[in-house]
């Protein structure tokens, strides 16, 4: 760790949870409420079983982070930022075809991984242990967008099948 306090880190987290908290409704009003929900409570979820996972087994720490106390993973990024990253991509992308989805998601998340990039370098917020590479991070996100696009798409198509059988 540096020698510094972590007063920026803290500071940042802060601005980032204000940013994400203000920007929700926007993200929200662009889709169908109950996907919108949907795609929050999944990435939320799953983020944090991830995290949790990386964080026990000591591949991930966050030494600085909100909520210390509550929580060993970063709640910040996996309750807040990350879930309003997935549901701006699926607004994103919904009308594309899978090509498109998967360019728009490496664009999309190559810039969260720049920040973690940059953060792991140049912060406390994030630490890579036991052999945790730039790669792992770039891969790691790109298919936790992409499964998670998949599944919200693959529920929306059934949700819609069984519409049009209640239909008829």
């Amino acid at each position: 760790m540096r020698n510094r306090p972590d007063k920026f880190e803290k500071y940042f987290l802060r601005i980032l949870s204000g940013v994400f908290l203000v920007s929700l409704p926007f993200l929200f009003r662009k889709n169908n409420i109950k996907d919108s929900i949907l795609i929050f409570a999944i990435n939320g979820y799953t983020n944090s079983i991830a995290d949790r996972f990386l964080v026990n087994r000591r591949i991930l720490k966050y030494p600085v982070r909100l909520l210390a106390k509550d929580f060993k993973f970063n709640f910040v990024f996996d309750v807040l930022f990350y879930p309003a990253f997935s549901l701006f991509l699926y607004t994103w992308t919904k009308n594309d075809n899978p090509l498109k989805i998967l360019s728009k998601t490496l664009l999309g998340v190559s810039s969260i991984f720049f920040v973690e990039l940059w953060a792991e370098k140049n912060t406390d917020l994030i630490k890579w242990q036991k052999g945790w590479k730039w790669y792992h991070s770039f891969i790691s996100l790109n298919l936790k967008s992409l499964s998670s696009r998949a599944l919200i798409a693959a529920i929306k198509m059934k949700a819609e099948k069984q519409e049009q059988q209640q239909e008829q």
